[in-house]
Formats: structure tokens, sequence, C-alpha cells
């Protein structure tokens, strides 16, 4: 869900990884707006930023795919390279630490899920995620 409709095309988006990943693997709905996000941001009329932990959460979701013969190491390999591909614009989490501590004390999230809304703060983004709990925080909050 995305928190805030999409109204206008020139707008920045944070992407969370359980929104993103429900492109790749069937265990829910895609969000509303997905790929209207990702079909704006391939033509450079929408940012979508990501906290760099994204890639690391993406691939410890592929690994207990493959511990669980859900997919193989190969299809794996190659969702997270495809992953890779995604004109996602990185923030380090270095960046974001002091916030996402503060917000995961406050709000009872991960400090993983709170990069995310605090990223979203920083950039005066709207958040696209499908976890209930970031989600009820960040509509809360922006």
């Amino acid at each position: 869900m995305i928190c805030g409709p999409i109204v206008n095309v020139d707008l920045k988006v944070v992407l969370d990884a359980s929104a993103l990943l429900r492109l790749y693997l069937s265990d829910g709905v895609l969000p509303e707006g997905l790929e209207q996000v990702l079909e704006g941001a391939s033509r450079g009329e929408v940012l979508i930023v990501v906290p760099d932990l994204l890639y690391l959460e993406a691939a410890s979701v592929l690994t207990k795919q493959v511990r669980f013969q859900l997919l193989s190491l190969d299809q794996a390999r190659g969702l997270l390279q495809e992953i890779g591909r995604l004109p996602l614009r990185s923030v380090p989490a270095s960046e974001l630490k002091m916030d996402a501590l503060t917000i995961a004390l406050a709000d009872g999230l991960t400090v993983y899920d709170a990069a995310y809304l605090a990223l979203a703060r920083r950039e005066r983004a709207r958040l696209l995620t499908v976890d209930s709990k970031l989600q009820k925080a960040a509509q809360a909050s922006m």
C-alpha cells in the first residue's frame, strides 16, 4: 500500500523489500501502485529511493526460498541480479542509523523497517510497503 495517493508522476517513493519482492515471489497480492511506480521510474518520472540494506534483505528472503526448495540457487541469483538492475537510488544505511534507532524505539519497529520510514521522512517521499506494522507507523507520522 502507498501511504498517500500517487497523484502526479514527478515524485519520490521509498520502496521496501516486502513490496519489491512481491514482484518476484507469489506470496501475496502486488501492492497497489507498485507497477505504476516502477514504470514511472524507468521513464525517469519517479525517483525510487531505498536504503542499501534492501539488497541484503532481498538476498535473505531469496536464501530462505532456496533453503525451502521453492527456488533454485540459479533462480535466486537471477532474481537478485534483476533487482540490482532496477532503477533504484540507494542510500547508505549509515546515514539512516540514528533516525532508524529513534523510530524503531518510538514505533515498535525493527531497526531495518524503521530505516525505510526514516528515509521516507528524510526524502519527503511516499512509502510503498506491504508490511502492516510499518504501514501503520508511516501513516501515523506522515
